[in-house]
């Protein structure tokens, strides 16, 4: 039985009643809200008290913050309006109400949207993406960046392009974060305008709602005189050596271990596990020459090594380690861990030494395709296999 059901014995149907809390009695102006629910079933009577009893709690949870004025006059509001009272009339009637209160006659211009409180209209966005067809978990993205955007600004008239681009000055997000932030804004204006204020909104002002420019240009390649500039203006030698003469992301090098050196099919490799889109846990690991200049860099780090890390970088994650050796990188000038990558697939596609597309792909981590054949071929490569690939790195005079 629902919890605020009962009978009485001079009706022979189910009665509803709710204690209202101490605390919020002087604005419903009652101690309980008592009624019948016009049924002698009590399966009937269940649904209709639980329904009665969840809208009772939304108003006394209303009454307790702080818009209770708010709710309340647009519940009001609404209602005038459902029995034909023009916008001219309304005005006249708050006027006469609220002239010596001008708390409540604020409550009455954003129940009317005199004044716009962005939070206001969240969750009537939101059910109105959900109507369009958004999917649940696109809902909560939105709700989640929605909120943000309307915390921040509060009213309408503060959304301004000054104010956005000194909040975008504030934030810190780029990419995927960043885009959607723009769309959803741009969207929550869209409905603001069509289906609450019925006006156009200018939605220029939100073009400035961007954080850093995502720089989709080519690395620059890098030459041998460039390579030893930077070599000679590091103390992390061994770091910027090994991202040099392997051409593997920072990523891959950083997350070397001890035990990924091992010898297969006759010659010395790394063991890549740890690479973009491959982890240990769940992908199979690739297994690369180690460049003949390495050797004796390896032999050292080896035996130096205190936490099975062949180099020695802070960081707990993969990711925290790579961006170690980036920081590492960016002290040896003005270059980029990435910078060698591109360098090195350049030289290798220039060199003197005939090498296939998938032997320099293979080696430097780079699917050639999303053929599966493809990719069996380039799993299928022998370490021997990729050693003239490998020992065709030479920065030695290198141009471009």
């Amino acid at each position: 039985m629902a919890k605020h059901l009962y009978r009485r014995s001079n009706s022979p149907n189910w009665w509803f009643e709710l204690t209202i809390p101490e605390d919020v009695r002087d604005k419903f102006g009652k101690k309980r809200v008592r009624k019948t629910t016009g049924t002698d079933s009590q399966k009937k009577a269940s649904r209709i008290a639980n329904r009665w009893a969840d809208d009772l709690w939304s108003e006394i949870e209303k009454a307790r913050s702080p818009d209770w004025d708010y709710h309340n006059i647009k519940a009001g509001v609404f209602d005038l309006k459902l029995d034909g009272t023009t916008p001219e009339e309304l005005d006249e009637i708050a006027l006469g109400l609220f002239y010596d209160e001008p708390e409540k006659y604020e409550a009455y211009e954003r129940a009317t949207n005199k004044t716009v409180i962005l939070t206001d209209h969240l969750e009537d966005y939101l059910k109105w993406c959900e109507d369009k067809g958004n999917l649940p978990k696109t809902i909560e993205v939105k709700r989640n960046l929605i909120n943000q955007f309307c915390r921040r600004f509060g009213r309408l008239e503060k959304v301004t392009e000054y104010e956005v681009r000194r909040w975008t000055s504030e934030r810190d997000v780029k990419g995927a974060t960043q885009k959607a932030m723009k769309a959803f804004s741009r969207d929550f204006f869209k409905y603001l305008g069509g289906e609450v204020l019925f006006k156009k909104l200018d939605m220029s002002v939100l073009d400035s709602l961007q954080t850093k420019v995502i720089d989709s240009k080519h690395k620059e390649v890098i030459s041998g005189e460039g390579f030893e500039q930077a070599l000679g203006a590091t103390e992390h030698k061994d770091g910027l050596m090994l991202l040099a003469y392997t051409g593997r992301r920072s990523i891959a090098i950083a997350n070397l271990t001890c035990g990924d050196v091992v010898t297969s099919d006759g010659v010395r490799c790394f063991r890549i596990r740890v690479d973009k889109g491959i982890r240990p846990e769940t992908h199979r690991h690739q297994l690369i020459p180690i460049h003949s200049k390495l050797t004796d860099i390896v032999d050292r780090l080896l035996r130096d090594s205190t936490d099975g890390y062949l180099l020695p970088l802070n960081g707990r994650t993969y990711d925290g380690r790579s961006k170690a050796l980036q920081g590492q990188v960016k002290k040896a000038g003005s270059i980029t861990a990435h910078q060698f990558r591109a360098s090195i697939i350049t030289m290798l596609h220039n060199s003197p030494v005939p090498l296939s597309e998938k032997s320099i792909y293979s080696l430097v981590g780079h699917a050639v395709g999303k053929d599966e054949h493809s990719k069996s071929y380039l799993r299928g490569f022998k370490p021997s296999v990729l050693v003239p690939a490998v020992e065709a790195i030479d920065w030695d005079g290198w141009e471009f």
